[in-house]
C-alpha cells in the first residue's frame, strides 16, 4: 500500500485498512468543498494533532454521482515560503492538485502536492505569488555528523528506480533545528527537522523507524528522500500567523524604507 502514510506514523498494510482510514477521515474530517468545471470536490481534513493530518477527497460529478477520489497524509508546516512564479495543475477526478514554482523568485524549483485546494478556494490563487507551508514527508533519511554538500533535486533524477511520484525529491542539507513528535492516534515517534538547503530552508518529517545514521544534532547533515506536500495560506491564515514586529531589526531600519527617491 501507500508507504507515504508511514511517514506520519500510520500503518496501512492492506486495501481494507486503507479504505477504513479513508472512511474515518471522511466521517471525522472538517468539510470543505469547491466547484470545479460543473463538478464539486468535497474535501475532508482530519486533524490528528501535532500538525499531522489525513486528507480525503470525494468527487461529485455534474450528474450527482459521488465517488471516492483520494486519501493522503499531510503535515501543516510551521514556516511560510513565498512561491513566484507558479503554476497549478489539477486532476479533479483523482482529487489531486500539484503546484510547480520557484522559491522567492530564485531558480530554486519546487513541485509539491497541494493539500488544501478545497479549503482555500479560488480566491487563494489569484495573486502572482503564493504563500505556502512546505514540508517533505521522508520515505527514508540518514544523519551524518560530517558536513556534506547541499543537494536538492527531483528523485527521478537522483534515483529513478525509487521515484514513485512527480513530487518526490532528494535532499541533503545542514540541520538547523529539530523536535520529537508523537502521532496521537498510533503513538508512533516522529521527528520534525528543519534543514538549510542554502536557497531553501525546508521542514522535513521523519518517522523514527526510517531514520538511520548518527543521532540528530544541530549542524549535522540530513540526507533524505521525501514526498513534498504543502498548504497554501490565504489572507486570513497569513494574518493569523502575525506575531508582532521582528525584534532582530532596529526601528530605524523601517524608516529607511520610507526615504524619498528624488
Amino acid at each position: 500500500m501507500d508507504v507515504t502514510f508511514e511517514t506520519i506514523g500510520l500503518e496501512v498494510p492492506s486495501e481494507k485498512a486503507f479504505n477504513h482510514l479513508a472512511e474515518r477521515a471522511g466521517d471525522q474530517g472538517e468539510p470543505t468543498q469547491l466547484t470545479r468545471r460543473g463538478a464539486v470536490l468535497h474535501g475532508r481534513c482530519w486533524k490528528l494533532g501535532e500538525g499531522l493530518e489525513v486528507w480525503t477527497v470525494l468527487y461529485e460529478s455534474g450528474t450527482g454521482d459521488i465517488f471516492y477520489a483520494d486519501c493522503r497524509p499531510g503535515f501543516r508546516a510551521r514556516y511560510t515560503q513565498r512561491i513566484s512564479p507558479w503554476a497549478l495543475t489539477e486532476y479533479d477526478e483523482e482529487g489531486e492538485a500539484v503546484v510547480h514554482g520557484y522559491c522567492d523568485g530564485t531558480d530554486t524549483e519546487v513541485l509539491f502536492e497541494l493539500q488544501n485546494l478545497t479549503e482555500v478556494g479560488t480566491a487563494g490563487f489569484r495573486a502572482q505569488e503564493l504563500y505556502v507551508g512546505l514540508c517533505g514527508l521522508a520515505y527514508r533519511a540518514r544523519v551524518c555528523q560530517r558536513v556534506r554538500g547541499v543537494r536538492w533535486e527531483p528523485l527521478e533524477k537522483a534515483a529513478p528506480q525509487r521515484a514513485a511520484h512527480e513530487n518526490d525529491w532528494s535532499l541533503s542539507g545542514r540541520i538547523i533545528a529539530f523536535k520529537p513528535l508523537r502521532n496521537p492516534l498510533s503513538g508512533s515517534e516522529l521527528y520534525w527537522v528543519y534543514v538549510d538547503l542554502e536557497r531553501l530552508k525546508l521542514e522535513v518529517l521523519v518517522n523514527r523507524r526510517a531514520l538511520r545514521g548518527a543521532p540528530l544534532a544541530i549542524g549535522a547533515t540530513l540526507s533524505a528522500e521525501v514526498w513534498l506536500q504543502g498548504h497554501v495560506l490565504d489572507e486570513r491564515a497569513l494574518r493569523s500567523r502575525y506575531e508582532g514586529a521582528d525584534r532582530a531589526f532596529a526601528i530605524g531600519d523601517y524608516w529607511l524604507g520610507l526615504r524619498r527617491r528624488n
